[in-house]
């Protein structure tokens, strides 16, 4: 029988991480979760597995039912992969809402799957930022964390022209198809995925869909008129749309704190079930590499109740790690891979290595990140091993080194060599 050979490549949709890429994934990662601790969130973190009901319930069609990546264990249970944390999250709250102090600020760096066709700013297996506060009903949830999403990318150095966050509600949809457009039934949804993806669509494909859709003239204008609304047409409807007088508010407390790159857009949605409110995502405006959002989030206040608990006030965003890599790639906003090992202990003969393992100890005990070599090589070909890895330091230990007992140090940057006692390495590279 022909023996079968093993794909090298990772599953569809997937990545292997090399160590350069988990070295920039790290850099996004500290930045995520620096600013996250500086505005005082705590993390925290679920199960990778969770019952799939918890999906269907409140993520929506899609995310709850076609990309879930399901299946059943051995106790005849259906179990999912986590393609979201929001309903995880509302899962442990709710386990835990009274012993809580609210409001809770939290967040999470962690691993999602969805079983959905890979294309550019999307796989099937990615990272995600998750930031979220709960228990406050105003605003002011809203601006914080508008706030922490700008300094985020001031950490990243984004060019201020390169970047734009789009701000709708979820209620002046609603006050669109019920007070403008009179609309019932499938036609909702239908014609709220058509919004989401109107910046998308030529404008003659998007009336033609509306057509399709069973909306008449009349309606097609007013979809259109709607689409042209800035935040200055929100006040004509101030007093009749809870979602108008929550923009007016939210857009009046950014221009007070003198926070820019934020404008309204009539057009965002969201495609998940469980939004109430004030809806966001980030879209990259620069040079037109990556016409997609960043990421998106909003407001959930009622995702409690699949648990049997009263409406908890909620609002928080998720930051995929792949739209975020290929917009910092396009502003050439990316760290140069460098590994933090700052000295490397070649050796050279195996009578020496009992002195090479224990300068080793010595250098990491006073917290110097130490590489050693196992096995004994010309001393040119670990030269140019340190060199191709970027070690700015190298310790030699030969048998004129030993018997004077000092090192020979060198500096990979100058190529400088000079002997010095081993206890002075220390000041010298810290």
């Amino acid at each position: 029988m022909e023996k079968k050979i093993i794909s090298k490549l990772p599953y569809k949709g997937c990545t292997d991480w090399y160590p350069e890429d988990i070295y920039i994934r790290n850099y996004i990662f500290d930045i995520w979760s620096r600013v996250a601790k500086k505005f005082g969130y705590e993390e925290y973190d679920t199960p990778l597995i969770e019952d799939a009901n918890l999906y269907k319930a409140k993520s929506g069609d899609e995310l709850g039912g076609n990309q879930l990546y399901s299946f059943v264990d051995k106790g005849e249970r259906e179990i999912a992969l986590r393609p979201e944390m929001t309903p995880s999250l509302a899962r442990i709250v709710a386990n835990r809402k009274n012993e809580l102090n609210f409001p809770l600020r939290w967040f999470n760096i962690g691993r999602y799957y969805r079983y959905e066709k890979p294309q550019k700013g999307r796989k099937r297996e990615f990272f995600q930022l998750n930031i979220d506060i709960l228990g406050i009903s105003e605003i002011y949830a809203e601006v914080e964390i508008i706030q922490y999403v700008l300094e985020v990318m001031k950490e990243f150095k984004a060019p201020a022209n390169t970047y734009e966050l789009r701000i709708n509600s979820r209620y002046l949809i609603e006050y669109l198809f019920d007070n403008i457009l009179e609309i019932e039934g499938d036609i909702r949804p239908k014609l709220a995925r058509a919004l989401d993806n109107f910046t998308k669509i030529p404008t003659n494909d998007f009336k033609e869909y509306l057509k399709e859709l069973s909306l008449t003239d009349d309606q097609i204008v007013k979809v259109l008129d709607y689409l042209e609304w800035d935040i200055q047409s929100l006040e004509k409807i101030e007093s009749k749309s809870k979602g108008a007088k929550e923009l007016i508010e939210l857009f009046k407390n950014l221009e007070t704190l003198s926070i820019s790159n934020v404008k309204f857009a009539p057009y965002i949605v969201r495609g998940l079930a469980y939004y109430t409110g004030i809806v966001i995502e980030l879209f990259d405006i620069g040079e037109g590499k990556n016409p997609r959002a960043l990421f998106g989030g909003g407001r959930y206040d009622d995702l409690l109740e699949i648990f049997g608990e009263n409406k908890l006030p909620a609002f928080g965003l998720g930051w995929g790690d792949i739209t975020t890599l290929d917009y910092l790639k396009s502003y050439n906003l990316l760290p140069e891979f460098k590994n933090d090992i700052q000295i490397f202990l070649p050796l050279m003969e195996e009578n020496l290595r009992t002195d090479v393992n224990k300068l080793a100890i010595f250098l990491r005990e006073n917290g110097i990140k130490t590489l050693e070599q196992l096995i004994p090589q010309k001393l040119s070909n670990q030269i140019k091993y340190a060199d191709k890895k970027n070690i700015p330091w190298v310790a030699i230990i030969g048998d004129e080194e030993k018997e004077k007992g000092l090192i020979q140090l060198k500096d990979m940057n100058n190529r400088e060599s000079f002997l010095i006692k081993k206890e002075d390495i220390i000041q010298k590279i810290l």
